[in-house]
């Protein structure tokens, strides 16, 4: 039996990066290619950017994602689908077709100041709303998964985990690193900058962050970059081209994502198909998903993160990781997320 999915893509407007986007981006790949039981459309109001070969369900209606989400032009389309999967936890109000979420990271069970206690509370709120519409909930990692449960404890039944599939990577040959170390992402302070910054005080090469970069975010790193001696060892580089961002990824020493939340960490594995030593925070999503091929280090504990950065300049163990991170990268493959996926969606279906 073959069932209509229809995917809330509105993550993919023009221009979209970050974590959510390359997830619907690869999800919509993975099951046009690998799941031969799903039907995939990409719906979304206006035109979006979908990968090649997906069909563009467009609704018309409100252009904003949130007001898209409740509006009659939704809600209308989707009689045209067995069912409607979102990528984030703000879904339709209604009953009529089945429904399935995404969760990524709920930092609040973490800790409240990463977010503030108004943004926790709002978390809370859309994913106790997505419980009560959804009959199931997707975690891309068991960390997830027991954030999830902090916050809901009588969601166990309701959640599955189905990782991401590593980003295609283009097989380049093998470079000496410049001495770099590299961050991608926002400059969020959730992401753990602080804590790169305390543990590469003293360091002498280049620290490369890559990825959206707000005035007010670009200043608070230069404040906290200033209070340890580094802010010449600083290069804004905001979002690049991905040939760019390619090149940076193999000429780093390496990879610091240590955020004290992170759902999955899509950095991580970008550095590890290259064969560039990752950092990462322990008891994360980023930490799970790099496995003993990433340096697991405690993000509160500056001298752990100075001693693992160190360890980077190893010769051995950099072939070491050259060997062993491209074989972790390469088990989170396209098959595996569409075969989770599927399952998800054929049961929530059949319920």
């Amino acid at each position: 039996m073959t069932i209509r999915v229809g995917i809330d893509a509105t993550e993919l407007s023009p221009g979209a990066i970050g974590g959510v986007a390359t997830g619907v981006r690869l999800l919509l790949s993975a099951l046009r290619d690998h799941a031969k039981d799903i039907d995939v459309r990409a719906v979304a109001p206006r035109a979006v950017e979908v990968p090649a070969g997906v069909t563009l369900h467009l609704t018309g209606g409100p252009r904003r994602p949130f007001f898209w989400r409740s509006s009659g032009s939704l809600r209308r389309a989707l009689s045209e689908f067995d069912l409607f999967h979102s990528p984030v936890t703000a879904i339709p109000l209604q009953e009529k077709v089945p429904m399935t979420a995404t969760v990524h990271e709920l930092p609040f069970t973490v800790d409240e100041r990463l977010e503030g206690v108004w943004r926790g509370q709002k978390q809370w709120y859309w994913l106790e709303r997505a419980l009560a519409y959804s009959r199931a909930i997707v975690a891309p990692t068991e960390c997830t998964r027991r954030q999830i449960l902090v916050a809901h404890p009588a969601a166990d039944s309701r959640i599955r985990v189905a990782p991401h599939a590593t980003p295609p990577v283009t097989l380049g040959k093998r470079v000496l690193h410049d001495g770099s170390l590299l961050f991608v992402g926002r400059l969020d302070e959730k992401k753990g900058l602080r804590a790169l910054l305390r543990g590469a005080r003293g360091f002498e090469g280049t620290i490369r962050l890559v990825g959206p970069q707000t005035e007010r975010g670009r200043r608070q790193i230069e404040r906290q970059a200033q209070e340890v001696g580094l802010m010449e060892q600083i290069e804004f580089m905001g979002v690049v081209e991905p040939s760019l961002l390619d090149e940076f990824y193999r000429r780093a020493r390496a990879v610091v994502l240590l955020s004290a939340s992170e759902g999955f960490g899509f950095p991580v594995l970008e550095g590890l198909s290259r064969g560039t030593p990752v950092l990462v925070a322990r008891d994360t999503g980023a930490a799970e998903v790099g496995g003993d091929a990433a340096l697991v280090v405690n993000p509160r504990e500056p001298d752990e993160i100075a001693a693992a950065i160190e360890t980077t300049r190893d010769q051995d163990y950099r072939r070491a990781t050259a060997e062993a991170g491209p074989r972790r990268a390469a088990e989170f493959t396209a098959e595996k997320t569409a075969a989770a996926y599927q399952k998800i969606f054929l049961d929530a279906v059949a319920l």
